[in-house]
């Protein structure tokens, strides 16, 4: 249980790592917005090949499970990681839904 919770925080640090540069209080200049974009778009990438590695290693776990407790912690695993990469993907379309680049700050 203790490893779902690690990706699934992973996940979630990771969405946040992604969107800290769009709240730091500044108006961003275009070459700051393409980096926080590429710095998304790279966070995303690796939240998403740790992904599908997790998936495939639980979904093998599940095959090979020898009992229902084994089975479910597998299970359990699949749904942490796709909820993980659920807050991943839509990290940069919420930044963006709650971000205003006139202010510099978070919508209120």
């Amino acid at each position: 249980m203790n490893f779902q919770r690690t990706l699934l925080y992973l996940g979630v640090l990771l969405s946040l790592i992604g969107t800290a540069g769009a709240t730091s209080g500044k108006i961003p200049t275009p070459p700051q917005m393409q980096e926080m974009t590429d710095l998304n778009a790279g966070l995303k990438n690796v939240a998403s090949a740790l992904g599908v590695l997790v998936i495939t290693y639980a979904g093998v776990k599940w095959v090979m499970s020898e009992g229902p407790q084994d089975r479910d912690e597998a299970k359990k695993t699949i749904i942490y990681v796709v909820v993980g990469l659920v807050v991943v993907s839509m990290s940069q379309d919420l930044t963006n839904a709650l971000y205003n680049p006139v202010t510099g700050c978070l919508v209120q």
